[in-house]
């Protein structure tokens, strides 16, 4: 289902579901990241749920759920104060991460393509940028809404790159699916 006019990025509340069919290969992503063959079948097979909470207006704690067989739920936290942070993810071991508000502008610039980001956030986007801690991977995602055929959707474009060189850029499209948890 589309993203509501009512949702913004300064309230994402609610559960939000991965659009396969309007998003990138999670595999490709998941495989710069150093990820099994194993785990990223079960995750490509399988539903990917994201239940977003705000504790706090700048905080967003994101559950992700995916309904394959012993694929375990991580939870991430964003703040977004430009700080970094390192946490123990199941999937990627010890990582580093920060996010912010960002521009509009500064937001078109970093997309491969010809779409532009909606102006719902008085201007701003939210960028979460991360990687590794040692050095296996980097990844940037930019966080907004568009529309894509006529409907309103919340995207993160994802840019992924690791030591070897290889890179890749996408966009993972969510659908709205409920408010609260």
């Amino acid at each position: 289902m589309p993203a509501p006019a009512s949702k913004t990025l300064a309230d994402l509340s609610g559960r939000w579901k991965l659009n396969k069919s309007l998003s990138a290969d999670v595999a490709s992503i998941l495989a710069l990241q150093g990820t099994s063959k194993l785990v990223r079948s079960a995750i490509g097979s399988a539903s990917v749920t994201l239940t977003i909470s705000q504790p706090k207006g700048n905080e967003y704690s994101i559950k992700q759920t995916a309904t394959a067989a012993a694929i375990p739920g991580t939870t991430e936290q964003y703040i977004l104060d430009n700080e970094w942070r390192t946490n123990k993810d199941p999937f990627f071991g010890e990582v580093k991460g920060r996010s912010r508000w960002i521009g509009l502008d500064e937001g078109n610039a970093m997309e491969d393509s010809n779409e532009r980001w909606e102006d719902s956030d008085r201007g701003r986007l939210i960028v979460a940028e991360g990687g590794s801690t040692d050095g296996q991977w980097e990844a940037t995602r930019v966080w907004g809404f568009k529309e894509l055929d006529g409907e309103r959707r919340w995207i993160q474009s994802v840019h992924v790159w690791n030591k070897e060189g290889e890179d890749f850029r996408g966009k993972m499209v969510y659908d709205f699916d409920s408010e609260g948890n």
